[in-house]
């Protein structure tokens, strides 16, 4: 199979209330859908949405990077397709994310031609069946009490909540003590920090935190200083998660190296998708460490590429964060992936086994 051609058309999702991190306030979710066709007639989907910057650029800018790839690709082989070279002067965001969404296409394209699930196209193990966490960003204790019962109501067995961007510790200590007392002793309860904290910051929050249980902590200090992710992680009992800080694969051997985390978040849209996220996957597996995926509150269709790499997790591996089409108003899928009792089922049809609606890509 060739690629025959490659469309696209920008998608804008408004976020359901307010959702806040300690980088700002969402209040939309902006990308692009890729459609991918062959030559045999096979379509593929994927989808580029790169995080915001507040520039509002980024649509634009995936659109030019869309553009300037696409003479290269018609004609060529889908199962030659791994490597996406980058366009001169694009931001590696935007790249990342158009990446992504080509590989996931092409994955998407092979799998449905050979009717397998994409999971199957990434490794022979796969789990039907995927543990996910319910994620809180309200900003108030009662905000985020009301969510964590929710989401005990609603099934899940683990929650995690946004920190960082309370106004003092003791504030930090009353929106933890709040979910813990919502969820109960025995839901699992993370944090994300976004890289919120100085290192002293994060080592005293954590452990004034950790009365309450924590499963362990994404991202407490800004990337891209892994001394200081090490001096945090050996300071404190909880785990620590690199998120921010696993952009590629040299980045994820830097972090292992390191030493600097016991776990790694994968994110398919941050990492070019989900063949190199795998490559990623493999790579803390062989070293002991631990991962987990989400999505970057995507779409439906960057959601079930992150259930479809979820599904190669070894079995026992930690909740993941796929559980996020609730934080949006709506969704471009026919039929929006469901959660049901705290775990995501992959789709039973092949491909990524999604449907778009009808007017997304007219």
């Amino acid at each position: 199979m060739r690629v025959h051609s490659l469309r696209w058309r920008a998608f804008e999702l408004s976020v359901r209330g307010q959702f806040a991190t300690a980088r700002g306030t969402l209040t939309c979710r902006q990308g692009v859908i890729v459609q991918l066709t062959t030559d045999t007639g096979v379509v593929g989907l994927g989808e580029a949405s790169p995080l915001p910057k507040g520039a509002n650029q980024e649509v634009q800018s995936v659109h030019a990077v869309l553009t300037a790839l696409t003479p290269a690709l018609i004609g060529e082989r889908l199962d030659a397709l791994e490597e996406f070279s980058p366009v001169p002067g694009a931001d590696v965001e935007v790249m990342a994310a158009v990446r992504c969404a080509l590989d996931v296409a092409v994955c998407d394209a092979l799998a449905r031609a050979t009717e397998i699930p994409v999971a199957a196209l990434l490794t022979p193990d796969v789990t039907r069946l995927v543990r996910v966490n319910a994620t809180i960003g309200a900003a108030s204790a009662a905000g985020v009490s009301q969510a964590a019962l929710q989401a005990r109501a609603a099934g899940f067995g683990c929650v995690k909540l946004k920190v960082g961007m309370a106004r003092s510790l003791e504030e930090e200590c009353e929106r933890v003590a709040a979910v813990r007392e919502a969820v109960g002793s025995h839901m699992l309860l993370r944090l994300d920090a976004n890289g919120a904290w100085e290192v002293d910051e994060a080592i005293r929050s954590i452990q004034a935190l950790e009365s309450d249980s924590l499963e362990f902590v994404e991202q407490p200090v800004k990337p891209g200083n892994l001394h200081a992710m090490r001096r945090v992680r050996e300071a404190v009992r909880t785990p620590i998660a690199a998120d921010e800080d696993v952009t590629n694969y040299e980045a994820a051997c830097r972090i292992l190296q390191g030493a600097a985390a016991q776990i790694l978040v994968i994110k398919p849209m941050v990492l070019g998708g989900l063949r190199p996220a795998r490559r990623i996957i493999e790579l803390a597996q062989a070293a002991g460490v631990t991962t987990v995926v989400t999505t970057t509150i995507d779409s439906g269709v960057g959601t079930a590429a992150a259930l479809h790499l979820a599904a190669t997790l070894p079995h026992g591996s930690p909740a993941c964060g796929l559980a996020t089409a609730n934080l949006l108003t709506t969704d471009l899928l026919v039929h929006p992936l469901p959660v049901r009792d705290g775990s995501m089922a992959l789709p039973a049809v092949p491909g990524l086994g999604i449907e778009l609606g009808k007017r997304i890509l007219q």
